[in-house]
């Protein structure tokens, strides 16, 4: 049975204007949340609506399965993505996700949701040329969902426990998937301990985001050498909550070329950034990545641009979890 209060307007434009006023909006319109359509969502995911997400303790916030479907409806979702929506609060309810300090921040984090695995297909979640972009509803919906939750169930609203100086346009939706047929290299899953058949959702907390655009390198080594220079300047803005940060590196196709010509694994490049790292001196201390797998490494995007984009972690571990369906027999 749903446990939500119930509302009831007259048209569309009443409950978009009473959802705006209650603030349960990023600024954007929303789908009504109707009974059925949560239900729908619920179903999909073959979960009860009390069943508990995760929590986020500092705020005695508990999120469960019908909050997340009802901010799924809000955000544009289809039925079928619910299930990644579910895998990606998951991730970021993770205690080494640190939710309160990720989405509290001065700095206005934002949270990237990864999709790997067949899912990708199944429900159109675009790994290729504008990935990162508008036109794509799985991946605007999922990453908008995520952030819908974090907002209306978290509470983190601007003036509440959102304290963000500027923010950031990327805390509205930043959903994408790792193109994994691209290259042979394995896919983002797989290196964190899944199989090649399960699908997953990685969140990843990021403060800071840079672009390395560089066309005249040709070299794994020297492609290298423009991210390390932004890695040593910047470092990783860590404590020791998070001694075992991730820089998630998402590597163009024109970038991925000349890996894959070298034929440079996804661990050839982690170990050779960490060699350099510590090659640094005094450098070397601010980066806390903990070893080479700090380096999280995912190909996508199209051609054309010679760019990879490095996304610094903050206060928190990028977290993996498996995408489960209501007729998976490997539920938990």
């Amino acid at each position: 049975m749903l446990r939500a209060a119930r509302h009831e307007y007259r048209d569309y434009s009443s409950l978009l204007e009473d959802y705006y006023e209650r603030g349960w909006t990023d600024g954007l319109p929303v789908v009504p949340p109707t009974p059925e359509s949560v239900e729908l969502f619920l179903d999909r995911a073959g979960l009860e609506p009390d069943r508990v997400l995760g929590a986020v303790p500092t705020r005695e916030v508990v999120v469960t399965a019908e909050h997340a479907a009802i901010n799924a409806v809000m955000a544009g979702c289809r039925p079928e993505y619910f299930p990644t929506v579910v895998a990606a609060i998951r991730a970021h309810l993770h205690e080494m996700g640190n939710c309160h300090s990720t989405t509290g921040t001065l700095s206005g984090a934002s949270q990237i949701v990864v999709v790997n695995g067949p899912v990708r297909g199944e429900i159109g979640v675009e790994c290729r040329g504008a990935c990162f972009g508008p036109g794509f509803r799985a991946n605007a919906t999922i990453g908008r969902a995520l952030r819908l939750v974090i907002r209306n169930v978290c509470r983190a609203v601007p003036g509440v426990f959102d304290r963000a100086s500027l923010s950031t346009p990327m805390r509205y939706a930043f959903c994408f998937g790792e193109d994994e047929e691209a290259n042979d290299w394995l896919p983002l899953h797989v290196e964190r301990g899944f199989s090649p058949q399960e699908s997953t959702a990685t969140v990843h907390s990021t403060m800071q985001v840079c672009e390395v655009m560089d066309y005249t390198s040709r070299t794994p080594e020297a492609i290298c050498e423009g991210w390390l220079a932004e890695i040593l300047r910047r470092g990783i803005f860590a404590d020791r909550f998070v001694a075992q940060a991730n820089i998630l590196i998402v590597v163009s196709a024109e970038h991925q070329r000349y890996f894959n010509q070298a034929g440079w694994s996804k661990a050839d490049l982690r170990n050779h950034l960490w060699q350099r790292c510590q090659a640094s001196g005094e450098n070397a201390k601010r980066i806390m990545l903990g070893g080479p797998e700090g380096f999280l490494v995912v190909g996508a995007g199209g051609p054309g641009h010679a760019t990879t984009w490095l996304f610094f972690p903050h206060l928190a571990w990028a977290i993996t979890q498996r995408i489960e369906s209501a007729n998976d027999e490997r539920r938990t």
